[in-house]
């Protein structure tokens, strides 16, 4: 995010005050101290969040077995408005530099602040993520840290004997942190017949499903391994039956290479070491099958490596037109082919924690497209207390319409959320998430030309703050799998907290703080390069028997004054400082993210 700018009235001003057009509102810009900590906190809170992830049980790079229900709820809490009042001071700023400078001079400042430092991210940080998320992934699965699971992947069959005899009757079925796999998964994943056998001797369930909606009967046709398959069947694995992604024996042994490796890399830290022994022992799998199809009169369809999955259970029931917009997210459409890899433009994720630059350059190359035809424009004028709540209402409105879009399993399964919305990293953006996004980031916009000098969209934070967090988001857990209240209370949880946000800020941060200042003009560095050493810094505690909220705090402790010391000591007054903030990062108005350019207001730099 940016420095901010307060818009103030004429004191010749009378009656009703007009939608702010470009270049009315020439010099009259001063600071907005109330959204320079607004930005600053949102970027911490980004930090906060993935801190956290390695210890949330959500999917992360890494996975400890040390998680805490806490954190769980607090990146669920976090995630559920934070990006949402980003994009809508965004949208504030952005409308501020085209009334200032016109939709051009605005294109001119948000590709020397957005486009410009995404850009280059792309090609120095990404390559970085992916060393580090490498090297994370691979020691993290190469060394489980349960003693059940370590066993079986040394094959030590005295030891699981022990541990079994030792442990309760439910052992079998508990799942280890990282990918949700029970014993009898972990067995199959690791290839070992005789752990397998023994683990179905002692009762484990051959149909149990993973994180990735896997289970031991299409591991075992992904890897070709038919000993292990028939094992499974003969003990009462049912090859005919689909997991909850759609998948089944029959699918997973035509599955792509690409993401079987994958697959096995994320499982074990390593990729199978011959590829064309698992090819051979895939047409076995197959013609095992194919015999068990047709011994039941059934003629399996063709192999289809790369067809879009069967709709999951909760797609099922959308609408036709919804189904086929899944259908579209999962098919293989916007696959590039580079070498011999297949690249998914819209699911793979390709830009890591850099998508919202990204977003934000196509939205404000639209918020320019839009005054440049005039429509924005000519929206008409409005008093603040008579438009501004009905076009909140309306931004409810079209917020809870995108949110039926969101926290749906349609396969190829990809990081969603139970509360806000989806995850979209991919060089295309998913629609749905960047129409969300947009929603938030046109009502900042909007906003910005009402004049809200008095924050009457934030008055009542006081209430909207309690609500949102002690009656709205407890709810979102009692109401999962209900597809009408569940989005209601996703909007209004999201609302009440970034409305309540605008109103706290503005109640406590009008006066500048020297604190604030230095972290509003350090947060988009902190930000862009926070990645890469909080998953460096998770994987090195991965080891450590601690508990997960002194992991997490712990991160924190370590990331934050690195990632301060290095834009003080290599940033803040380098060529690195002035492309990010500005000639002045002390005092200067031009932003990072969501902020303007110098303005003169008098003969005094604002």
């Amino acid at each position: 995010m940016s420095p901010m700018g307060k818009i103030h009235e004429s004191e010749t001003a009378k009656g009703p005050r007009a939608l702010a057009q470009p270049g009315q509102l020439g010099g009259k810009f001063g600071r907005r101290h109330d959204l320079d900590a607004l930005r600053a906190i949102a970027m911490l809170l980004g930090i906060c969040l993935h801190a956290m992830a390695a210890y949330s049980g959500m999917p992360w790079v890494v996975m400890d077995n040390h998680q805490n229900e806490t954190l769980e709820k607090a990146t669920s809490f976090i995630h559920g408005f934070r990006m949402q009042l980003f994009f809508l001071v965004s949208g504030f700023f952005t409308a501020m530099l085209s009334a200032r400078y016109g939709a051009l001079g605005m294109i001119r400042n948000r590709a020397a602040r957005i486009l410009l430092p995404f850009l280059i991210c792309l090609l120095t940080l990404i390559p970085l993520i992916m060393v580090v998320n490498v090297l994370a992934v691979t020691a993290n699965a190469s060394h489980p840290q349960d003693p059940l699971f370590r066993a079986i992947q040394q094959d030590d069959a005295e030891c699981v004997m022990g541990l079994l005899e030792k442990g309760s009757p439910s052992l079998l079925e508990e799942t280890e942190k990282r990918l949700r796999m029970t014993p009898l998964t972990w067995a199959v994943i690791c290839e070992s017949e005789p752990m397998t056998s023994l683990l179905l001797e002692r009762g484990a369930n051959p149909m149990a499903v993973s994180r990735s909606g896997e289970n031991p009967l299409t591991l075992a046709s992904m890897l070709g391994r038919l000993g292990l398959l028939k094992l499974l069947v003969e003990k009462g694995g049912d090859p005919f039956q689909a997991t909850s992604t759609g998948n089944n024996p029959w699918k997973a042994a035509h599955q792509n290479p690409d993401e079987t490796r994958t697959v096995v890399w994320l499982a074990r830290g390593k990729t199978p070491e011959d590829m064309a022994a698992l090819e051979q022992g895939r047409v076995a799998v197959v013609g095992y099958l194919d015999r068990l199809f047709r011994s039941r009169g059934i003629t399996p369809d063709p192999p289809r490596a790369t067809a879009a999955p069967e709709a999951t259970k909760e797609v099922e029931n959308l609408p036709g037109w919804m189904q086929g917009y899944f259908a579209w997210l999962a098919s293989d459409q916007m696959v590039v082919n580079i070498g011999v890899l297949g690249i998914n433009l819209l699911q793979e994720n390709l830009l890591d924690h850099l998508w919202f630059l990204w977003f934000l350059w196509w939205l404000c190359l639209i918020h320019a497209g839009l005054g440049w035809i005039g429509r924005f424009a000519s929206l008409g004028t409005a008093r603040e207390n008579i438009g501004l709540y009905p076009g909140l209402v309306v931004a409810l409105a079209l917020t809870w319409a995108l949110q039926f879009f969101m926290n749906l399993d349609y396969y190829p399964r990809t990081l969603n959320f139970p509360v806000g919305p989806d995850y979209s990293s991919g060089l295309i953006p998913k629609p749905h998430v960047i129409l969300y996004y947009a929603v938030f980031f046109f009502f900042g916009s909007w906003y910005f030309r009402l004049g809200d000098h008095a924050c009457r969209l934030g008055r009542l934070w006081w209430c909207a703050l309690p609500v949102a967090a002690c009656g709205a988001f407890p709810l979102l857990f009692v109401t999962v799998g209900d597809r009408f209240t569940n989005p209601l209370l996703q909007t209004l949880f999201t609302w009440l907290m970034v409305v309540g946000a605008i109103g706290l800020a503005h109640r406590f941060f009008t006066i500048e703080s020297r604190w604030f200042r230095y972290l509003a003009d350090s947060s988009y560095w902190l930000y862009l390069m926070h990645f890469p050493l909080v998953v460096f810094v998770q994987w090195q505690l991965f080891y450590l028997p601690l508990p997960a909220l002194v992991k997490a705090a712990l991160v924190l402790a370590v990331a934050v004054p690195v990632l301060l010391g290095s834009y003080e000591l290599l940033v803040r007054h380098t060529v690195v400082g002035r492309l990010l903030n500005g000639k002045n990062p002390v005092r200067n108005q031009d932003s990072n993210l969501t902020d303007m350019p110098l303005i003169k207001q008098g003969h005094r730099m604002v």
